[in-house]
């Protein structure tokens, strides 16, 4: 199996600070604890007062018995991780808390949700101020691809590094052969688990998953991008009272703290501020493909069109990542800038992005198109080959790939010296 080898691990290996990991299910957060954190016991808490500790062996304890597994191994100077934490009660958090003062003691405690970071940070919690707060994203663009070009030729890793940040495909799924058509082949056997996943979001939050939330998750898988535009197409099924974007904004934003949508920022942009989409390029095109082919096995051509609209996203955090920028995204009516990196409010450079090849014509227009729009520089990507024609930056596949490995390597060489 292929593992995505991630910086948050060399972190977390590293740190010796009480912490908080959280974030949405399935992004690793139990890999990255299980295979970098040098623990003595590890307490995984169930749904029923009951929950496996690990240490040497595995036996099934109390929610009171591993509790006191817990803070005897601190108050003895031990590495323990609590794992599913939002499932205790918060009476077990005072117990908790006893044991903060433990001398050499490390206590790691990992949550699947987004909630539990507010109720730990409250004022009246009794773990207020023991705790670093630490969240777990999908894999970053630099750690996928870097991974996944020591299996794959540069250009496959890139798009596979698409998929694959999001962790769980690789427990289903070999990356192997053109990403497209093997999505094509398994998106019906990959549905169900994105539906499930989509509904463990919502319940580790307490929350449930309501036809409202869904449609607006399966709006935005279509293309739907503006808080007016999701808000016209709820109201056309009937799910809100009113066409207006003040009535989903809400919804979006709420989504956005779940970890399932993302806000990106528009830049000269008319009547719009905020770019609306999937966090994960994964969940987007397979809950497409639900939507649009439910029976029958969508066509390759189909996924690879959403896969290089996903690409271009992708592209854009790997750059801002690398480069130390802020991404932005242009629409209009004539056209789109693929990619805009800013610094504070100023636009630093704006990329054409394309699967294939970029001939000097394409790079000519858009180049012309970039200038017009007043960016001072011109990048090329293409991730086939390296483009050709006059622009200040122009990467192929190869180049991303090396930029990425560069980047990666020197932040977890930074990581492992402190």
């Amino acid at each position: 199996m292929v593992v995505i080898e991630r910086w948050e691990g060399y972190w977390l290996g590293s740190e010796k600070a009480w912490t908080l990991v959280y974030g949405r299910r399935k992004t690793g957060k139990t890999f990255l604890l299980k295979r970098y954190v040098g623990w003595d016991a590890y307490y995984t808490v169930g749904r029923s007062g009951y929950g496996v500790m690990e240490r040497g062996g595995s036996e099934l304890l109390s929610y009171r018995e591993g509790l006191k597994v817990v803070i005897d191994s601190l108050r003895s100077g031990g590495t323990v991780v609590i794992d599913e934490f939002q499932r205790l009660p918060e009476w077990a958090w005072d117990w908790i808390s006893s044991a903060a003062g433990s001398r050499g003691g490390r206590l790691v405690l990992c949550g699947s949700s987004v909630g539990i970071v507010s109720r730990v940070f409250d004022r009246r919690s009794p773990l207020l101020g023991a705790l670093n707060p630490f969240r777990v994203d999908l894999a970053s663009p630099s750690d996928a691809v870097r991974s996944l070009s020591r299996h794959l030729p540069p250009s496959r890793a890139l798009l596979w590094s698409v998929l694959a940040r999001d962790p769980w495909l690789l427990g289903l799924v070999e990356p192997s052969g053109d990403p497209d058509r093997v999505l094509a082949d398994k998106a019906h056997t990959l549905i169900p688990s994105a539906a499930g996943l989509i509904g463990e979001v919502f319940r580790e939050e307490e929350r449930e998953l309501t036809r409202l939330y869904d449609a607006t998750l399966r709006m935005l898988a279509q293309g739907y991008w503006s808080a007016g535009a999701v808000a016209l197409k709820l109201h056309e099924a009937g799910l809100i009272d009113r066409p207006q974007a003040s009535h989903v904004t809400g919804i979006l934003d709420q989504l956005v703290k779940l970890g399932l949508a993302e806000r990106l920022r528009l830049w000269r942009t008319r009547h719009a501020r905020v770019y609306y989409r999937h966090r994960s390029s994964l969940l987007s095109m397979l809950m497409y493909v639900e939507e649009r082919y439910p029976d029958e096995r969508p066509p390759p051509e189909t996924i690879r069109t959403l896969l290089g609209v996903e690409a271009q996203f992708f592209v854009g955090e790997l750059l801002a990542e690398v480069k130390g920028l802020s991404r932005a995204y242009h629409v209009a009516a004539e056209s789109e800038v693929d990619i805009v990196l800013m610094k504070g409010s100023a636009p630093v450079i704006g990329y054409e992005v394309k699967l294939g090849p970029i001939t000097p014509i394409e790079a000519r227009r858009a180049a012309e198109k970039l200038k017009a729009l007043g960016i001072p520089r011109v990048g090329l990507v293409s991730l086939s080959e390296t483009p050709e024609g006059t622009a200040d930056e122009a990467f192929g596949p190869d180049d991303l790939v090396e930029m990425a490995r560069r980047y990666t390597e020197e932040r977890i060489s930074k990581l492992t010296e402190r």
